[in-house]
């Protein structure tokens, strides 16, 4: 079962709008000292199971992770059932620091693989992903 994240504030004011969230685990905590894609999770994503009647489903790939110094750490979302790749997230920091990446949502059910690696650094220097969900927000 999702997480959900619950709502929040969002329009203008006195109109009432909420925007709900909710997010689909990808992949839990992961180190790599790979150079090229390693798949460390997925999920499949149906898009007629999110829908919302009256509001606008907007996807958005949502992780945490950090690197060592010297590393860049790239975090790709894959799209299996038609070979593309959707999304793309790097890192240099060397602390905690989230980023997100705009989905484009699909018109039809998608199996979606996450795939990470680093680049730089020594051998042994790794990257971490803390955790990657795909937020789905409605408006």
């Amino acid at each position: 079962m999702p997480a959900s994240y619950g709502g929040s504030s969002g329009g203008s004011g006195s109109s009432g709008d909420t925007t709900l969230t909710q997010g689909v685990p990808l992949a839990p905590y992961t180190t790599t000292v790979a150079t090229a894609d390693e798949a460390i999770g997925g999920a499949r994503f149906d898009p007629a199971d999110h829908a919302r009647s009256g509001r606008t489903t907007v996807l958005t790939l949502d992780a945490v992770g950090q690197v060592v110094s010297g590393v860049t750490g790239t975090l790709t979302l894959h799209n299996l059932t038609d070979a593309t790749d959707v999304a793309t997230l790097t890192w240099t920091e060397t602390s905690a620091t989230r980023k997100t990446a705009s989905v484009t949502l699909p018109g039809a059910a998608k199996v979606y693989e996450l795939r990470f690696k680093k680049a730089g650094g020594a051998t042994s220097d790794y990257a971490v992903i803390i955790a990657a969900n795909l937020r789905i927000t409605w408006s």
